[in-house]
């Protein structure tokens, strides 16, 4: 309640008197900033990422019994779920027993409303979150009023400690969806102790500007979406200027990293490229490695499944499946067994050499109908397929694929100035070599990419239903 009302002060105090305390609370360290759940799992994570394979297996049986007895006791909707497959939380005593909970899914979420929200909760203290759509539905859902800072922040925190960042100490430059007032291309944030740029004008003046900063003012850690890090390394490319920007980690979030992107991120900005999985429902997350690019799945955050395409789980590694969560953090309202829409597969090799062991996941596809072209005979064909590594869009500034119809694409092509008629004939007989007669590609030339309200570019869109 304190951190809330020193929270208010600050945001509702004109800007002499906000800036002081906005630089009083980015002095103020984490964990005494965000309280006893914030030190809880921090100091959980500091130990249980050691634990044993066994150690991690018993506490999820833990923590998935203790979420079905309060779910069966104080949200409706599970009241009601558990009653009609006659399912009872005593029963549960091993991992596999959750399969007999049927999945949850957005539309679940959405048609269940208040039912999925507990009573032991008031509306002073729940808060409306939204997904950002990208699969084109919104899921509305509840969740505790400050439920970020203490719950989902000692996660992340401890996912990028691997690569060195310390919140509050290390200096993070922002690349995201902040706008910012017209002329501004930074400004200081104080409470976070964070370097804000604007990511929607980024042309060659303004990236130079920008390049310039983050070398001046030190910068440690970039954290940005992957198509605004690449937008970066480009103008590097183009310019011949490789090396004069020095970071220790360029934290990409909020998107797909694509095969060779990685690569691109590292040579051109000059750090180790890291990520993680997470999403706008708080019901799982898992982090790249500091020993390798495969995904630890959190134990402590929720129980993460795979399940194909006939709704069965899998157990066998290097088989894509789409992910399914049950958290352990949101107790207004609960996900249970809830399918996310993007997809994975377990690594054949079960062993990190960093000595943690958590259970270790493939590279992540977010929204993976999303990331797919249908062919004329109705294949699907993926964004990897057409992920060129040869130098076609040397001479390209941005790119975006569109569908409209099965079996023909488009591509929107922001020519740079030495683009010409060699370059579209490269990139038409290079595709057009890779997918052959299943799809018809047109270049469709455009001033700009359209980005998402949050800031975000897609490289497919698909408006086939």
């Amino acid at each position: 309640m304190g951190n809330r009302i020193a929270k208010d002060m600050i945001n509702l105090s004109p800007p002499v008197i906000r800036v002081p305390f906005e630089f009083a609370w980015g002095v103020i360290p984490a964990n005494i900033k965000y309280g006893k759940e914030y030190r809880r799992s921090e100091n959980l994570l500091k130990e249980s990422q050691w634990w044993e394979y066994k150690q991690h297996d018993e506490y999820q049986i833990f923590k998935l019994k203790e979420l079905l007895e309060y779910a069966y006791r104080h949200v409706p909707y599970y009241q009601e779920l558990f009653k009609s497959i006659n399912f009872s939380p005593d029963t549960f005593h091993d991992l596999d027993d959750i399969q007999k909970i049927p999945f949850s899914d957005k539309n679940i979420v959405n048609g269940a409303g208040k039912r999925m929200v507990s009573d032991l909760y008031k509306d002073k203290d729940i808060a409306v979150s939204t997904t950002g759509g990208t699969s084109g539905i919104q899921t509305r859902f509840y969740n505790e009023k400050g439920a970020y800072g203490k719950r989902e922040l000692p996660y992340i925190n401890s996912i990028w400690g691997r690569i060195g960042y310390v919140r509050g100490k290390s200096k993070l430059a922002r690349l995201r969806n902040e706008i910012l007032p017209k002329g501004k291309l930074w400004s200081y944030d104080y409470k976070n102790k964070e370097l804000i740029i604007d990511s929607y004008h980024l042309s060659d003046e303004n990236i130079e500007l920008i390049l310039n900063k983050l070398s001046n003012w030190k910068v440690e850690f970039l954290h940005t979406y992957p198509s605004a890090a690449l937008v970066l390394c480009d103008y590097l490319k183009r310019m011949r200027k490789e090396g004069i920007v020095s970071l220790k980690g360029v934290l990409v979030t909020s998107e797909n990293i694509y095969e060779g992107q990685k690569e691109e991120i590292e040579k051109y900005l000059g750090a180790r490229c890291f990520t993680f999985y997470g999403h706008s429902e708080g019901a799982g997350i898992a982090g790249w490695c500091e020993k390798s690019d495969f995904y630890h799945i959190n134990t402590e955050y929720g129980y993460l499944e795979l399940i194909d395409e006939n709704g069965q789980v899998i157990t066998e590694p290097n088989k894509m499946g789409e992910i399914v969560c049950t958290g352990f953090n949101n107790k207004v309202s609960p996900f249970i067994r809830y399918r996310t829409g993007d997809y994975s597969s377990y690594c054949d090799v079960q062993s990190c050499p960093c000595g943690r062991h958590y259970k270790l996941l493939n590279d992540i596809k977010g929204r993976w109908l999303q990331e797919y072209f249908i062919g004329k005979k109705g294949n699907k064909i993926s964004m990897a397929s057409v992920n060129m590594h040869n130098g076609i869009f040397d001479h390209v500034r941005n790119y975006q694929f569109v569908q409209n119809q099965v079996g023909e694409c488009i591509i929107k092509i922001v020519k740079d100035i030495e683009y010409g008629e060699e370059d579209e004939l490269k990139i038409l007989e290079e595709l057009g070599a890779k997918v052959g007669d299943s799809l018809s590609i047109k270049i469709d030339y455009v001033n700009e990419i359209s980005r998402t309200k949050a800031g975000k570019q897609r490289f497919i869109i698909s408006n086939i239903k």
